[in-house]
């Protein structure tokens, strides 16, 4: 007998609950092992928002996945045999809809049309394929200049030309003299570095094309796109900087700068070493990991592309979360995007910013117990741009001290041996407070002892006044920490002096609207450290 519930029923609410909640559809290639069976994601994971029949497509390069690496003798008749994982993928343990696979078709290799796209745009269309020295010139100017991201000099392509000759000289087959040549220009120097030609000791401006060159490198991490080469061929760049800084920052290939540059500014390769103790923290799994290294990341990028303030790289009331790393801080069912990453309200007092973060604070550990030391020399070099000297040499680590001592004795200690003393006095303070959070970047709120006096003398009691001090007083050293990295990765190398004065002092011009993200962005782009070589 069945009992209809009523609508307003919390059994009824909670299933309607259940059913608005999309499952999650992934894709995994690998292959079975003598051990079990080795799997990578094809793609990321699809939402399936209704129960309609649809095909969903994920594409991969074969050789991105675990390769068959069976010995001969081994006679294990299932061991190297490929295999395809159709999972339905959760994010945070919630319950949510079935999956109903009908079918898996698997093609390869996939090609939309033939020839593909990639041997089009090498061997273009022209009306001169049947005079094989003018074609040649043709697609050897063509791919050259994409590659140099410039039209080539006719000296390029005299020398270029010269080695298609001696290849289809040797032998007519003109595919191949079109790779032997392309080979040329794929090791040249053009290619492989951005080059900024100086006639002059003295400061130049760039030129359109390496302006544009260096603009698409440092917002997306890739050549410039043929809007951006036309734009230096008609020396209208430069010109129309505000509109392209826009267009690129809120093009799709900006997550290519977001990622690489928090990577390096931020030091997130830490969290992809260390090796946590499982017992003491479970939930640090593999896939947890992964996305909670894409939460510094995914802050970023949303500040820059909302112009918000920086401050909230260090204090805000809310964090950029998925259900995946929402479960991990423990606010429960705050979001329901899935794995992808929105801002949500966490109404906590220690969430928010970069130094409340996994993926910072477990790397700056040694995988079971937080590391003052490390934790103060990251905040020191990345957030407030006061770097530590290095150790002298031959002076024990402080994790050869007597483990059964209290934190602050453990570093009383370190302190005693000359030379340490001083450089200490600058690291610790910044990062004792940080020891309120475990290995696992997760805040003890009974954790005590973490009162200090910072560099600058100001006295603090704990995390929260920690960063309250940051993103106050001391904002304006925080809004210049962030232009100095900035500029360093925008340009490639080390800041001369005059350069970090110009934006120690013209940064603070950007004060008066709160440091916002993109305005910093902007200001590093028009300076002439970015426009000059």
């Amino acid at each position: 007998m069945l009992t209809p519930v009523t609508a307003e029923s919390d059994l009824a609410k909670r299933f309607a609950k259940f059913e608005k909640r999309p499952p999650w559809l992934g894709v995994h290639l690998g292959l079975r092992r003598d051990c079990g069976s080795t799997f990578s994601p094809v793609q990321r994971p699809v939402a399936v928002k209704d129960t309609e029949v649809r095909e969903y497509i994920f594409e991969g390069a074969i050789n991105n996945y675990p390769s068959d690496d069976v010995q001969v003798e081994n006679d294990n008749y299932l061991a190297g045999v490929r295999e395809i994982g159709i999972r339905s993928e959760y994010t945070d343990g919630r319950e949510r809809p079935r999956l109903r696979i009908r079918s898996v078709e698997f093609e390869g290799p996939y090609y939309e049309s033939w020839p593909p796209a990639m041997h089009r745009r090498i061997f273009i269309d022209s009306a001169n394929k049947d005079q094989p020295a003018v074609y040649a010139r043709e697609i050897v100017g063509a791919f050259a200049g994409r590659a140099f991201r410039r039209p080539i000099t006719d000296a390029e392509e005299a020398s270029l030309m010269a080695v298609w000759k001696e290849s289809y000289a040797d032998r007519p087959n003109f595919t191949q003299s079109i790779k032997d040549t392309l080979l040329i220009v794929l090791t040249s120097p053009q290619f492989l570095f951005l080059i900024e030609k100086s006639d002059t000791p003295k400061p130049e401006p760039l030129t359109g094309h390496e302006l544009a060159s260096k603009l698409s490198y440092f917002l997306w991490n890739t050549m410039p796109d043929s809007h951006l080469q036309e734009l230096a061929a008609a020396d209208k760049l430069r010109a129309s900087l505000d509109t392209e800084i826009r267009r690129m920052i809120h093009d799709e290939r900006f997550g290519q700068f977001a990622d690489e540059f928090a990577s390096q500014w931020l030091s997130l390769e830490k969290f992809d070493v260390v090796e946590m103790d499982r017992k003491r923290y479970p939930t640090l799994t593999r896939d947890v990991r992964l996305n909670l290294r894409r939460e510094p990341v995914e802050l970023l990028k949303h500040l820059v592309l909302e112009n918000l303030p920086a401050r909230n790289l260090v204090q805000s009331d809310f964090i950029l979360a998925n259900e995946v790393t929402a479960s991990y801080y423990d606010l429960g069912d705050k979001t329901e995007r899935g794995f992808d990453f929105a801002p949500v309200a966490h109404r906590r007092k220690h969430l928010g910013g970069l130094l409340a973060q996994t993926s910072i604070l477990a790397g700056l550990s040694d995988g079971r117990e937080g590391n003052a030391v490390k934790r103060g020399a990251w905040l020191a070099r990345k957030i407030v741009a006061e770097p530590p000297a290095d150790p002298p040499p031959n002076v024990p680590g402080i994790e050869e001290i007597d483990p059964k001592l209290p934190l602050r004795e453990r570093l009383a200690l370190h302190r005693d041996h000359k030379g340490c003393a001083s450089c200490h006095a600058g690291i610790d303070p910044w990062g004792l407070p940080l020891e309120q959070f475990n290995a696992g970047g997760l805040f003890r709120a009974d954790y005590k002892g973490t009162g200090v006096k910072l560099p600058d003398g100001t006295e603090v009691d704990g995390y929260n006044a920690l960063r309250a001090h940051l993103a106050g007083p001391r904002m304006d050293r925080v809004a210049f920490s962030i232009l100095k990295h900035l500029a360093t990765y925008a340009t490639g190398r080390t800041l001369t002096y005059n350069e970090l004065v110009f934006l120690q002092e013209e940064g603070l011009n950007l004060r008066r609207n709160g440091y916002r993200m993109q305005d910093l962005v902007r200001f590093v782009i028009k300076s002439d450290i970015f426009l000059t070589k």
